[in-house]
């Protein structure tokens, strides 16, 4: 089990994570692990691949290869020796444990920022 930089076991582990669109390498060889309770911030210019990153973590895009576990469980493809894509019933439970609310997209004025990124989740699981 991959530990954060807190020595704590990690929540959300990224090891070695790649992802191109055509031609275009968006993610080359990105790994960060975050442990419970942390808190980090992914900061960058235009274009290096926040986003892309992000929705590799919710499986919202796939990624090319390497491997993001959220409390030690593959996001997005099951671990059979073999890379073979999750059923969409399974992505969908993943994702109902995961949230995530990108820059100015659709965001409730009436809330703060933590309403905001709570709604989601407070909504699926009560």
């Amino acid at each position: 089990m991959a530990t954060s930089s807190n020595n704590s076991p990690a929540l959300l582990d990224i090891a070695e994570v790649s992802k191109s669109f055509g031609p275009v390498a968006v993610l080359r060889s990105v790994s960060l692990q975050v442990a419970k309770g942390e808190v980090v911030t992914v900061i960058g210019p235009s274009g290096s691949g926040k986003t892309t990153l992000l929705r590799c973590v919710n499986f919202l895009e796939s990624y090319d290869s390497g491997s993001i576990r959220i409390d030690g469980k593959e996001v997005g493809y099951r671990d059979s020796g073999t890379r073979q894509r999750r059923s969409e019933r399974d992505l969908a439970a993943m994702r109902a444990e995961t949230g995530m609310v990108f820059q100015s997209f659709n965001l409730f004025p009436h809330l703060t920022a933590a309403g905001n990124i709570m709604l989601g989740l407070t909504k699926v699981r009560g």
